[in-house]
């Protein structure tokens, strides 16, 4: 009876909970409900079927809740009420809105909470990728599986993470890529030293002059066959064809006439004319078109071969002197494919004494096989800093990691893959020296050396060194792989039975070893225990006081957990040793494994996988950069700029550092690149390092930084609205509702030019706008003196055809709605940081969601609570949030 009537008491607390935090449609909005909505809603009017004067306004249910956002939805769009109707005043109708569309985002968190259920989970992209690196020591491509992400929720929640046949397939198959790239390394000699060197004076300059000289001569006898043909034109026996030509068509002109194209192209109706197609390329087109690229190359080819060392090494080019054949890069391309591997990439290389900051990087990478001109590279895997001279060269040396598919390596100089952009640039250079870009980078040699594979700490030992057997061997392989795989549970022997049965049934068939056991150990690496985190736990004993508590993690779950929370990668031999000895139980034990796990250069995989994720930057990639009106930000350059991000994150995490330095400090994190790009001087090399900035500097925390302001754009023109939304979600956890649908164009606003803000200031005169765009447009604003890639400046335009173009000064000053007002970017930025508070919160339930797998719900308050209480007493220490997260009850259970 007593165990009964806890179960009431707690089951009566649970709905005291719930209704106290059920979302509420305020009673002072009852007035404009009943007069513009009941009237002809209701028992014996239903218009559209629809009955409202019965509609609770608490929004305790799916059902209401989706009637309330029917309701919102009408009244955005205009629907409601028609416009044959009375219509409220602008405030009531915008202040229903409001309140309204924020009650309807509660809604949404209450009713989606699970109440703490964590729901199984297989391993997202990234944990599979770098499980399969721990277990093979081998790279897999997982970009075809399907994407991990629901909406508006981290990779790693369960109930995104689905799993079909197809799937099953797919890993299948990538199971038996990896296997042939581990055995291919296994089986391979791991001697060291450089297996591949290249000079690339030898190959690239004598293919530069094969084609310069070939061209040349193209050229030549393609001017002569023009010479010829206007001669044969104006002689006596084509008059009266030329006559009836040029009455047919007006473009053709009597020779002498220049660009005379038109009569080229019907040459071959000539009495008398040479055949083109005896020059070797075709018809005319071709033959002019490979003509003027000789011509607009012709000056920067003998530029090139005229520059110092140049018959010691080799130069970069920009906008491909040779295009379209490819010696703007330097490719390594041995005889033989590289073996799937590490290898150690040196280049010896160096700048021109003139060369300008923003020139002085290449890039590395792989091209594109369906770009048929291989012009650009379709990975690029780094960027570096060439700090070294013509006289004093330096020596780069680049890890890198290659699939067994790998056939070359490409070094190239950053620029846009915009072939329009490319030309518009050469003859911009073209004006101003007579022959084009100037080559500056310089390289001597490159050599490649393959080193031992060590990044994974101890790859699984499925090889045959001993010489056992081949049916001893695979019995073996299979017990070792299936120990490693499944995280600290042991397989059956029963199944390990059966793997054996399936590879003795094929190998009776007439298949060889290497096939059958492949195959064998893809069933594993293919099998739910392998490819989800199954957390079965411990239930407790139920009490009075505790009739139904969470089951709790085993030592090995919680390892786990805790590794794939902090390296996306299973657990090590220390933890699971740990695990397995029962002292990771000990909260001081877990605290130092936590220290070292996150002192692991494994804990990038957390700073990246949820930095990305909790700060949306994936909208970085949603559109294409103007490259023509931003140069300098090229791909190389938009990778760096995220970078800086997850390095500012990085450095603040393993120091100790604060996490409100990410919304207002004196410290910036840049590389060479970055810091050409921020307009920063002395600052060297590819790492990133902490750099002070002068005061009165807008960079300095988020906001200052390229990544996030390049995200609140549309990559030409600034996007207040979208920079606005990102502060209010991300900085200041007061997320604006959702985008209204249907909401009617300004049409009025078609056919002027208009500034930005007097654009958007037409938003606030609608009431279905101004709900929103009231909170989220003075924050925008207040950005306004970033361009769209972060770029500082006091002034903006806007050019629209046949309108011509519209200058204005920034004009930053806002106010915060029902808040404080501020004068400028640097007000607003002291505004942003004096709510520490509100950005910890929203820190903090991103956090919980990313380690637990499954949405943060209103359940998770209490836990929420003490680990900020926690983190602000010291400092809002970004490690000390990880800290009390992994020591809490939720996180060591189910």
């Amino acid at each position: 009876m007593r165990l009964f009537l806890c179960s009431v008491i707690s089951l009566l607390g649970t709905l005291i909970v719930r209704a106290e935090i059920q979302p509420i449609v305020e009673e002072k909005h009852r007035v404009f409900f009943n007069e513009y909505c009941v009237d002809c809603h209701n028992e014996k009017k239903q218009k559209g079927k629809v009955r409202l004067d019965n509609l609770a306004f608490s929004i305790d249910s799916l059902e209401k809740a989706d009637l309330w956002q029917k309701i919102l939805d009408s009244i955005n769009a205009g629907d409601m009420p028609p416009e044959d109707e009375e219509q409220p005043a602008a405030e009531m109708k915008t202040e229903f809105l409001d309140h309204l569309g924020n009650t309807m985002v509660k809604a949404r968190e209450v009713l989606s909470d699970s109440a703490g259920e964590i729901v199984m989970r297989r391993l997202n992209r990234r944990e599979y990728q770098n499980t399969m690196r721990e277990l093979l020591g081998v790279e897999v491509n997982a970009s075809d599986l399907p994407s991990d992400r629901g909406a508006g929720t981290f990779d790693t929640v369960g109930a995104s993470l689905f799993m079909s046949s197809d799937q099953t397939e797919q890993y299948f198959n990538i199971a038996q890529k990896a296997l042939d790239d581990y055995f291919l390394i296994a089986n391979t000699s791991q001697t060291k030293g450089v297996i591949y060197r290249l000079e690339p004076e030898t190959v690239a300059n004598s293919r530069l002059e094969s084609w310069f000289k070939r061209s040349e001569n193209f050229s030549n006898q393609f001017q002569s066959w023009k010479a010829e043909i206007d001669r044969v034109a104006a002689s006596p026996e084509n008059r009266d064809l030329m006559a009836r030509l040029i009455s047919e068509n007006p473009k053709i002109k009597m020779p002498p006439s220049p660009n005379n194209q038109a009569l080229y192209t019907h040459a071959a109706k000539l009495i008398g004319a040479p055949k083109i197609e005896h020059l070797g390329l075709g018809d005319f087109f071709s033959s002019d078109f490979h003509h003027q690229m000789f011509k607009k190359h012709e000056k920067l080819t003998q530029r090139y071969f005229s520059l110092p060392k140049v018959n010691e090494g080799a130069y970069l080019m920009r906008d491909g002197i040779e295009y379209p054949y490819g010696y703007h890069r330097i490719d390594l391309k041995p005889n033989t494919p590289f073996k799937a591997g590490k290898y150690l990439l040196r280049i010896r290389l160096g700048a021109a004494a003139e060369t300008p900051n923003n020139r002085r990087f290449i890039e590395i990478g792989t091209i594109d096989a369906n770009d048929p001109f291989n012009r650009n590279l379709a990975e690029i895997w780094s960027s570096h800093h060439v700090s070294g001279s013509l006289d004093q060269p330096q020596v780069l040396s680049i890890p890198v990691r290659l699939s067994g598919d790998a056939s070359h390596i490409s070094i190239k100089e950053p620029q846009s893959n915009d072939l329009k952009l490319q030309g518009t640039l050469f003859w911009q250079e073209f004006a101003k020296n007579g022959y084009g870009p100037e080559p500056v980078v310089w390289v001597d040699w490159v050599e490649v050396e393959k080193i031992p594979e060590s990044s994974a700490e101890n790859p699984v030992a499925l090889a045959n060194p001993q010489g056992l057997a081949e049916h001893a061997h695979a019995k073996q392989a299979f017990q070792i792989l299936a120990e490693r795989v499944y995280r600290g549970k042991s397989p059956s022997q029963e199944f390990l039975n059966k793997l054996y049965a399936i590879y003795e049934k094929r190998r009776a068939a007439g298949e060889s070893h290497h096939i059958v056991l492949r195959d064998t150990l893809c069933i594993i690496l293919s099998s739910p225990s392998f490819l989800y985190l199954r957390e079965v736990g411990t239930s407790p004993i139920a009490t009075a006081d505790v009739p139904k508590a969470k089951p709790t993690l085993s030592a090995a779950e919680l390892a786990s957990r805790l590794s794939y929370f902090l390296w996306s990668s299973p657990p090590d031999q220390q933890l699971s040793k740990l695990a397995f000895s029962g002292e990771l139980n000990k909260p001081e034990v877990l605290a130092r494994e936590v220290e070292r796990l996150i002192a692991s250069p494994k804990s990038d995989e957390f700073v990246r996988g949820f930095v990305h994720q909790w700060l949306g930057l994936d909208r970085l990639d949603f559109f294409m950069f103007n490259q023509l009106k931003f140069q300098n930000f090229n791909d190389s350059m938009k990778a760096t700029a995220r970078e800086e991000v997850y390095e500012t994150f990085k450095y603040l995490f393993k120091n100790k550092g604060s996490l409100t330095k990410l919304l207002k400090s004196d410290e910036i994190h840049v590389n060479a690149m970055l810091a050409t790009f921020y307009g920063i001087p002395n600052v060297y090399g590819d790492q990133f390092q902490p750099v002070k900035v002068p005061a009165g500097s807008p960079r300095g925390g988020l906001l200052g930084m390229s990544a996030i302001l390049a995200m609140g754009s549309d990559g030409d023109h600034t996007s207040p609205v979208e920079r606005g939304a990102w502060v209010l979600r991300k900085l200041l956890h007061d997320p604006p509702p959702p985008a209204p649908p249907n909401v009617p164009q300004l049409t009025r606003l078609e056919g002027k030019l208009l500034t930005t803000k007097e654009r958007l200031v037409a938003h606030m005169e609608e009431p279905q706008c101004a709900s929103c765009h009231r909170k989220i447009d003075p924050v925008g604003f207040g950005l306004e003196n970033f361009d769209a890639v972060g770029n500082w400046r006091t002034s903006d335009s806007y050019s629209k055809a046949g309108l011509g173009t519209k200058t204005w000064p920034i004009e930053p000053a806002g106010q915060f709605h029902n808040g404080p007002a501020f004068k400028n970017y640097f007000e607003l930025r002291d505004l942003i940081a004096a709510r520490s508070d509100d950005f910890a919160q929203g820190f903090l339930e991103s956090l919980i969601e990313y380690a637990l797998g499954r949405p943060y719900g209103f359940t998770d308050d209490d836990l929420a609570e003490k680990i900020r209480t926690h983190a602000k007493s010291k400092d809002y220490s970004i490690k000390e949030f990880v800290h009390a997260l992994v020591q809490s009850e939720k996180f060591q259970s189910k």
